[in-house]
């Protein structure tokens, strides 16, 4: 049976997740993120960070993604009232330097699933370093270890992957990394369920940018909607 939160992230097709970065503890600009957020999105990406975690569900009715490396973290933010915990995002960990194995993957994966138990979703991203193939055989292998979703990251620019994964799958999958209102269009083609959107947001500065940016890709998205 599909978890209560999962049915109301897909009522919107496809739907928004704006991220407001996984190394991001900056209270004051996640808040402005989630304002922004506030009706042009139904979901949210926030960092182990139980003050805005805690925030943003008594201030708005964004469901809150929280994403970390750690299966034990993401356990111990449903205290604060997480919605959906995620495995990733991984950019950071590439901008330094570091890399992530299909090995690390699972085994992160089957920890949290066994930790969750099925008491909110679990999302987990695939990197987006690794060839085709892999990206194909991980997906489903996390799909096998009990996780709800999958996130499919943009590295390069070239969406073709998506659609080859998802169709691997019988879990939705949503793709982030690298979009904005300019190839928007390009990832909505993918038949992703979801579109994860961060950086670009966060360009806009102050709440007026954010929200001008955000009307605009949810203008996209509510074109494309499928019913």
């Amino acid at each position: 049976m599909t978890h209560p939160t999962l049915t109301r992230l897909l009522a919107q097709k496809p739907f928004l997740k704006v991220i407001a970065g996984i190394e991001n503890f900056n209270a004051e600009e996640i808040r402005t993120v989630a304002q922004a957020a506030q009706g042009n999105a139904v979901s949210i990406d926030l960092s182990v960070h139980a003050e805005s975690v805690k925030w943003v569900k008594a201030n708005t009715d964004l469901l809150v993604f929280v994403s970390s490396l750690s299966p034990a973290e993401l356990a111990d933010s449903l205290e604060w009232g997480t919605d959906l915990v995620e495995l990733g995002n991984f950019a950071p960990i590439y901008e330094r330097g570091a890399l992530i194995s299909p090995e690390m993957v699972l085994q992160w994966t089957r920890e949290l699933t066994t930790l969750i138990q099925g008491r909110v979703p679990v999302c987990v991203t695939v990197p987006g370093v690794l060839d085709l193939q892999t990206q194909i055989d991980l997906a489903r292998q996390i799909e096998a270890a009990g996780a709800d979703l999958l996130q499919i990251e943009n590295i390069s620019g070239d969406l073709s992957h998506v659609a080859a994964i998802r169709e691997a799958v019988g879990i939705p999958v949503l793709v982030s990394g690298k979009l904005h209102a300019g190839n928007l269009t390009s990832a909505i083609a993918t038949g992703a369920q979801g579109i994860g959107v961060g950086a670009a947001i966060r360009a806009g500065g102050d709440l007026n940018g954010m929200k001008a940016i955000l009307v605009e890709i949810a203008s996209q998205l509510q074109a494309a909607a499928v019913i």
